[in-house]
C-alpha cells in the first residue's frame, strides 16, 4: 500500500479543497513525517519568503487518519492555477536559496513515500460551499478506470442523486503521472468534520447500487483513506 496514491495524493493531500477550486494542475506527495512541527515551520518560512510569496499556489498539508498499511503519515498537495504557473514555480525555485533551505528542512522532517501529478476533471457535486473553513475532513478513493467517459458519467449521476442534506463537497480528479503507483483517478469527498462526512453511509446513498453495477467492468477501487487537514497555505 505504500505505493498507492491515497491523496491526493493531491492536497500535497493531493489534496482537494475549496481553496483549489480554480486549480488546473497539482502535485501530490505522500510523506512519512518524523517531526510535524519542523515541517510546518519550514512551510511557513518558505511561504513567507521572497520566492514563496511570488508563486501563486495553494499548498495543503493533511494527516492520514486511516490509510491501511501505507507508511505515509501525511499528504502534501500543491495546486497551481495553470500549467504555465507551475513551470514558473519550477524556474524560480531552481534558482532560489529559499527553496534550497526549504528542501533541506523538508528532508530532515520527513521522507517521501511517493509523488504524483493530477488535474481536475471538472466533475463535482456542485457543493463547494460545504467547506466553511481551511480545516476539514476528507475521504479519498483511488480508482483504476479503463473507460473514463463512462465512469465519469455514472459517477456524476451518483453524486447528483445523493441526499440533499448530506453537506459534502465531492469531486473527481485525474492522475496523469502516477509513477509506479496504482490508480488513474481520485474521488474526493470533503466535509467540515467527520460527523458530517460519515452522516450518510453507502447503504443510504440511493444511486450507489446502480453505480456499482454500471462501473464493475470498467473500474476497481484500490484504496480508501480518511484524512484531516492540518494547515493550508495560499498565495494569490
Amino acid at each position: 500500500m505504500s505505493r498507492i496514491f491515497s491523496t491526493f495524493l493531491l492536497t500535497l493531500g493531493f489534496a482537494l479543497s475549496s481553496a483549489s477550486l480554480h486549480a488546473q494542475i497539482a502535485l501530490g506527495f505522500d510523506i512519512e513525517v518524523s517531526d510535524p512541527a519542523r515541517l510546518v515551520a519550514a512551510m511557513d518560512k518558505y511561504t513567507e519568503s521572497q520566492t514563496g510569496a511570488s508563486i501563486p499556489a495553494t499548498a495543503i498539508l493533511s494527516q492520514y487518519i486511516a490509510n491501511g498499511t501505507s507508511t505515509a503519515t501525511h499528504n502534501l498537495a500543491v495546486f497551481y492555477p495553470s500549467v504555465e504557473g507551475m513551470d514558473e514555480a519550477f524556474l524560480r525555485n531552481a534558482l532560489s536559496a529559499d527553496w534550497n533551505e526549504f528542501i533541506m528542512e523538508f528532508g530532515a522532517a520527513s521522507d517521501t513515500v511517493l509523488n504524483v501529478m493530477f488535474e481536475p476533471t471538472g466533475l463535482t457535486n456542485g457543493n463547494t460551499a460545504a467547506i466553511s473553513g481551511e480545516l476539514y475532513a476528507s475521504r479519498w478513493i483511488v480508482v483504476d478506470v479503463t473507460d473514463e467517459a463512462a465512469f465519469a458519467s455514472e459517477w456524476q449521476e451518483l453524486v447528483d442523486s445523493d441526499p440533499s442534506d448530506w453537506d459534502v463537497n465531492a469531486s473527481l480528479w485525474r492522475i496523469i503521472a502516477p509513477g509506479n503507483a496504482t490508480g488513474t483517478h481520485l474521488v474526493s469527498y470533503q466535509a467540515n468534520n467527520f460527523s458530517e462526512l460519515l452522516s450518510v453511509r453507502n447503504s443510504e446513498r440511493p444511486g450507489l447500487a446502480s453505480f456499482q453495477r454500471a462501473v464493475t467492468g470498467i473500474s476497481s477501487a484500490y484504496s480508501i483513506s480518511m484524512v484531516n487537514t492540518v494547515k493550508t497555505w495560499t498565495n494569490p
